[in-house]
């Protein structure tokens, strides 16, 4: 009887074993992030700090009683999409409020010449962002990199993330956030030129 060699090639059907395997969920996600839109970083980054995580279920009571008062003002319906996006004045620039929904936002952020945002993280959510115009100076855990226009990065939750416009142009970026609690509540800032609370 022949001896099956353990490096032999893989095979159509081994793969397919394997693809098989997969829940729908990481097939889409495979199929998705293989498109090129967004890619997460491979590279791993530093574990949350005991601190931080000792917070992380206050944060989640105060996100979670924000998320309702939303859903109480009707911020989720049909109409509001409809409407002109709001701008929201920040010292580093403004943001407006695209499209929201039940577990999702996105966001126009626009950074001006020489300002940047905290070095923060979220406990609930993800973001992905997209360079539309300018040139970003992104860090995420711990590395630190440049998107061109076109460009785009992953930043999954509780993770230390941050954008800075050192260009001569405004800096464009269009945020999306996903996770099970969306809101402006779910923020812990390390570091900020402007002095903000940790929480907003």
């Amino acid at each position: 009887m022949a001896r099956k060699d353990s490096k032999s090639p893989t095979s159509k059907s081994d793969i397919s074993q394997q693809f098989d395997k997969k829940s729908l969920d990481e097939v889409e996600t495979d199929h998705f992030l293989s498109n090129g839109l967004f890619i997460p970083e491979k590279k791993s980054t530093p574990s949350t700090p005991i601190y931080l995580k000792a917070n992380e279920k206050s944060n989640l009571s105060v996100c979670l009683e924000n998320e309702v008062n939303l859903r109480n003002k009707n911020e989720f319906s049909e109409d509001s999409a409809q409407k002109e996006p709001t701008q929201i004045e920040k010292p580093w620039g403004y943001y407006a409020i695209i499209d929201q929904g039940p577990h999702y936002k996105v966001k126009k952020i626009v950074v001006y010449p020489g300002y940047r945002l905290s070095l923060q993280m979220h406990y609930h959510r993800n973001e992905y962002w997209l360079v539309v115009k300018g040139v970003a100076l992104v860090t995420v855990g711990d590395q630190t990199f440049i998107l061109d226009p076109n460009q785009s990065t992953y930043i999954p939750m509780q993770t230390f993330h941050r954008m800075e416009n050192r260009g001569d142009e405004l800096l464009e970026i269009i945020e999306v956030q996903n996770g099970n609690c969306i809101s402006e509540e779910d923020i812990v800032r390390i570091e900020d030129d402007f002095n903000r609370s940790e929480i907003i």
